[in-house]
């Protein structure tokens, strides 16, 4: 009696598996063009479920899909290029004023209209512990109280950013427009001692958060704080 073959073994050996096929095809991408005929035979279904369409008009969908998400990340990239332009022109600004000022009250003045014209802050106030100040540099003074809370906010960071305020903290900052204020950002000023900080406010909540990042805001410090030094010795 001769033996018969186990059909179920031979299918499983002829049959390609899904991962050998697409293996293949890809080795192979001109597969469809040698055999135009089988080109003709598949359909692929489309992406809503709705109907069916041929391979190629498959390839036209993906091809202009991904041209879509190329027009987006080059618009992306073109924003953001302009976006940094733009607050590269505002610091090039405040550094000019800030490197032009003939005195200090000149620069205190100065500083605050820059910052609130060119950064779009609400408020901007500027304190100077009280050992540092002078005939000819006065400044809304804070409590001992107030400058170590803030100082420990601060810790040895040139900046920090506040959206949930102590109304007791941000009056002490702000005085009369502190009602109006819902985040703010603190900046130390560092000359070379730590001798104050710059109070910037917003009316906006979400304008400073504690998750923004804060290059920009350390280097306002720290411009302005090398501004002092030409008008004042610490």
């Amino acid at each position: 009696m001769s033996k018969q073959p186990s059909s179920n073994s031979d299918n499983s050996k002829a049959e390609l598996s899904e991962l050998e096929v697409v293996s293949y095809l890809e080795q192979h991408p001109d597969l469809l063009q040698k055999h135009q005929g089988l080109l003709e035979k598949m359909q692929v279904p489309h992406g809503t479920g709705s109907g069916m369409v041929s391979l190629i008009e498959r390839q036209v969908e993906l091809l202009r899909e991904k041209n879509r998400l190329q027009e987006d990340r080059l618009l992306t990239l073109v924003n953001n290029a302009r976006t940094n332009e733009e607050l590269s022109e505002k610091l090039h600004r405040y550094s000019l004023l800030l490197s032009t000022t003939g005195g200090i009250e000149e620069l205190l003045q100065g500083a605050a209209e820059s910052l609130q014209q060119h950064f779009d802050i609400d408020a901007v106030s500027v304190h100077i512990k009280p050992e540092y100040q002078s005939d000819d540099l006065q400044t809304s003074e804070l409590s001992d109280k107030t400058y170590s809370a803030i100082m420990d906010t601060l810790g040895n960071d040139s900046c920090s950013c506040h959206s949930e305020l102590d109304d007791e903290l941000t009056a002490a900052l702000f005085g009369d427009q502190s009602s109006t204020i819902k985040s703010c950002a603190l900046l130390a000023l560092d000359a070379p001692h730590r001798i104050g900080l710059i109070a910037l406010g917003s009316s906006e909540q979400d304008r400073f958060s504690p998750h923004m990042g804060t290059l920009i805001l350390s280097r306002l410090g720290e411009q302005f704080s090398a501004a002092l030094l030409r008008h004042h010795d610490f």
